[in-house]
């Protein structure tokens, strides 16, 4: 082989590894947001959304990030009772779980 042959085989390979790296990199960060999910998030999402925050959404945000795996679906049911569209609600018990 060719010195400039080698060369480009070296900058490849350094190019494959940072490509790695940064994807690694970005995974992790990804991940980390989506376990920061909490009842906060859930409220906002709902603000945002056009409805008023008042005891009955922080609780049924609250049982949602409180309630490990059946969570979502106790924050869903609560939500739905006092007519927050089943969209809205299912995506924001899903923020409130972590």
């Amino acid at each position: 082989m060719r010195e400039t042959d080698t060369r480009m085989t070296v900058f490849r390979r350094l190019a494959a590894v940072g490509c790695v790296v940064v994807a690694a990199v970005g995974f992790s960060v990804g991940s980390t947001a989506t376990a920061q999910a909490s009842s906060q998030q859930c409220q906002q999402y709902l603000r945002d959304h056009g409805y008023l925050v008042g005891t009955q959404v922080r609780k049924a945000c609250e049982t949602g990030q409180a309630g490990g795996s059946a969570g979502p679906l106790a924050c869903y049911v609560r939500l739905v009772a006092i007519e927050v569209e089943p969209a809205h609600a299912t995506a924001a018990c899903n923020l409130s779980n972590d």
